[in-house]
């Protein structure tokens, strides 16, 4: 059963099919072409040291009015 859609155009399953194709077609040459580069770059990952600036953490004597929590003492001690 043929099909008008809005810009007054007869389309039949058979046109549909093929438009669908094309476009599946289209697409898949599209995903074929685009051109992936790899990154190179073999440099050192991490915090580059020679822009990086130490923030000194503020003691709560630093701050007027605020009581901050005390600081975490890490344990080494192996638990298990």
């Amino acid at each position: 059963m043929p099909t008008i859609c809005k810009e007054g155009i007869v389309m039949d399953e058979t046109t549909v099919k093929k438009l669908e194709k094309e476009l599946a077609n289209a697409r898949a040459q599209l995903h074929n072409n685009r051109r992936v580069e790899q990154n190179r770059n073999l440099d050192a990952v991490g915090i580059d040291l020679t822009t990086t600036v130490e923030k000194k953490i503020p003691d709560s004597n630093d701050i007027p009015d605020v009581i901050l929590m005390p600081k975490r003492k890490r344990n080494n001690e192996n638990k298990w």
